[in-house]
């Protein structure tokens, strides 16, 4: 219901003089993405906005030393992982706020399911490029891109791909889950006696945690260790078997991938034919590796390894 109308004063004057109080326009606040409306983000940093100059310059230096005749193809192949690395940093440090920030994970620790993910994909990604470059190079081949990949290699992306999404898959189980207070308070005591976290208590533990998982309380607190350490608050002051196994066993294997494709990229002849110029096949052996290495790192997760109210 609207409300009654005062009638006039007769006595009084009535202003005719229009009223010149005009409320002030709010301030309007363009967000980070240009968008109208709202506070949006803060000013992009220096850094940030020249991200997609940063990237254009690395990809442009990738397909350089890829093309250029001036390098060998174990140089060009060299030239192109470091710059692929740089490019993972640099992401890292933009996004993150660390160099190594692609390995931290949404719970603030740096995960091994992506370090192993990453470290294949640059491997592969660049010995890819190097040799698409050199059909282009030395054979002007019209379609670069036409080569066989040996099904073993297709085997060790996936079981790659699997366990970097299987982990968050099997950990989500765990997150309903409340972890006794006598096993938050001995972790609490075994972090500060180890020395790594000497301002963990058990009060900043509870606070941080996602139901038996341990949570890092900042980005900052992210250590390259935290890939050798257990998930859960009960475990996570012990070093993890399963994930150093994991660890030793990616790294032996890029290491002597790697050297298989130096040996390829060395050895081509003067004139190679397009049978020279294929990525190198994994041995099923390299499989077999991989596979229990992973089975022991993804089962090791489903176990629970912490106390429960």
């Amino acid at each position: 219901m609207s409300s009654p109308q005062t009638a006039p004063n007769p006595q009084q004057p009535v202003s005719t003089t229009p009223s010149t109080a005009v409320a002030a326009p709010a301030p309007v606040t363009t967000g980070g993405d240009g968008g109208g409306g709202g506070t949006g983000r803060a000013p992009a940093s220096p850094l940030k906005r020249g991200t997609a100059l940063v990237i254009a310059v690395i990809v442009t230096a990738i397909y350089y030393v890829g093309v250029s005749g001036k390098l060998s193809a174990t140089n060009s192949w060299m030239w192109t992982m470091g710059l692929l690395i740089v490019l993972c940093l640099y992401l890292g440090s933009v996004i993150s706020g660390r160099a190594l920030g692609i390995f931290i994970g949404s719970r603030n620790l740096m995960s091994l399911s992506r370090f192993q993910m990453v470290a294949w994909s640059i491997v592969i990604i660049s010995g890819f490029l190097t040799i698409a470059f050199r059909r282009i190079v030395l054979l002007g081949n019209a379609d670069p891109f036409k080569i066989a990949m040996d099904p073993h290699l297709w085997a060790l992306l996936g079981i790659s791909t699997a366990s970097l999404v299987g982990t968050p898959l099997i950990l989500q189980n765990k997150t309903t889950k409340d972890p006794d207070p006598k096993a938050v308070a001995q972790t609490a005591t075994a972090l500060q006696a180890s020395g790594g976290q000497v301002a963990e208590t058990s009060a900043s533990i509870e606070a941080h945690r996602q139901g038996n998982l341990y949570v890092n309380p900042s980005i900052t607190d992210a250590r390259f260790t935290d890939m050798f350490e257990g998930d859960e608050v009960g475990n996570t002051a012990y070093v993890d078997i399963a994930k150093v196994q994991m660890f030793l066993f990616t790294v032996l294997t890029i290491v002597a991938y790697c050297f298989a494709i130096y040996h390829l990229l060395v050895g081509l002849p003067s004139k190679p034919t397009d049978a020279d110029l294929q990525m190198p096949p994994l041995s099923q052996g390299f499989i077999a590796l991989l596979g229990i290495s992973h089975a022991g790192y993804l089962g090791s997760k489903t176990a629970d390894h912490t106390p429960t109210k």
